[in-house]
């Protein structure tokens, strides 16, 4: 700056050479004192910012039957408030909680719905038309009958007449939200929230770090991940997809792929881990709606990258459902939306990925 001021000076001024030099030595003095003034203002602002230097901060716990772990940076500590979060929403959406709103639903004692929870049905609801059915949260006595569900008991392998039976009260079309409460047509309706409640609360925690002005951070919960930002190396944040190892679990991971990321959401679903056997044949926990029985195709698991991991929980697990070639069909078709398949097909285990997913390898 002060060169460029200092030749237009001279270009404007060149016709009085002593004025010019009085003029230009007050003006020499003068910038040094503006140059003086901003070093120290300069110097004052650095010193404050290194005071209060934003740190990355991490944090872990237990919460919905699973662990949460979350990073994020800033120079307030923010985990009490996180704590607050994940206890509110499993008030609202745990059905291993009694209390909760939603098991309160289940059991018919109230019809009233508070914002998380109208949330998760209209998003529930989306997801179902869009899937031909495949995704339905209303599938919750099926899935307690086969053992995968909130109600523990002796694993059983539930037979034609029980699954028919329980079909019958079956179907996101039973149920429907009108001025903030739910209206069941069947009383015997019940709600599961596990196929996306995780996801759903990772979007709540995200967006109260987003509230607080933070811009770089991961929030984990159960699998299901969104990050914004950069991680503390000033890179895009970087998410192993599992392997399917069977009997793997939370400490004992191995990576298929690591894909890079930033400002997006991911989740994985698979039959690898949660499945029940019986003379020789095993059972994976993605229950078919429309069948009342697990899923039998070639998918092993689904890994779906969306801005969102509300819908990014939910479609993983429809596409676990439907099978490979529809799952990768609808991936296509939705904007924002990336998918990468393990499945196995023909006696060998292959990858399928669609086609703008190589930006995040």
């Amino acid at each position: 700056m002060g060169k460029s001021i200092d030749n237009i000076f001279f270009c404007s001024f060149a016709t009085n050479r002593n004025n010019c030099k009085t003029i230009h030595n007050k003006l020499n003095t003068n910038m040094l004192k503006v140059k003086i003034f901003l070093g120290l203002t300069i110097f004052a602002i650095v010193a404050a910012s290194c005071s209060r230097k934003a740190e990355y901060i991490k944090y872990s716990g237990p919460t919905q039957g699973t662990m949460f772990n979350i990073t994020y940076c800033s120079d307030t500590n923010y985990n009490a408030e996180i704590d607050s979060l994940l206890q509110a929403f499993c008030r609202s959406l745990s059905n291993y909680d009694s209390t909760s709103l939603i098991s309160r639903i289940n059991r018919n004692e109230t019809d009233s719905l508070d914002a998380l929870a109208e949330e998760f049905f209209r998003v529930s609801k989306e997801v179902w038309a869009n899937t031909d059915g495949y995704f339905d949260v209303t599938v919750a006595p099926i899935v307690n009958a086969w053992g995968f569900g909130w109600k523990r008991h002796e694993t059983h392998i539930p037979d034609s007449i029980e699954i028919d039976s329980l079909l019958q009260h079956i179907g996101m079309d039973k149920l429907e939200i009108a001025n903030g409460k739910i209206v069941k047509h069947d009383p015997d309706i019940q709600i599961i929230t596990n196929a996306i409640a995780q996801g759903m609360s990772v979007d709540y925690v995200s967006d109260f770090l987003k509230s607080k002005g933070i811009t770089n951070f991961l929030v984990e919960i159960g699998g299901e991940i969104y990050c914004s930002g950069i991680n503390a190396k000033g890179e895009k944040w970087n998410i192993g997809v599992d392997k399917p190892i069977e009997g793997s679990g939370y400490d004992y991971r191995e990576n298929q792929i690591v894909i890079h990321m930033s400002d997006m959401a991911v989740n994985t679903s698979g039959n690898y881990r949660k499945f029940i056997e019986e003379g020789g044949k095993k059972f994976g926990h993605s229950i078919n709606p429309t069948t009342g029985y697990p899923a039998e195709n070639e998918m092993i698991s689904a890994t779906v990258v969306y801005p969102d991991c509300i819908r990014a929980d939910a479609y993983a697990t429809a596409f676990m459902v439907m099978g490979a070639e529809k799952a990768m069909e609808i991936v296509e078709s939705i904007d924002g939306m990336e998918a990468y398949f393990i499945i196995h097909e023909n006696g060998e285990t292959k990858t399928m990925e669609s086609k703008g997913f190589s930006i995040y390898e």
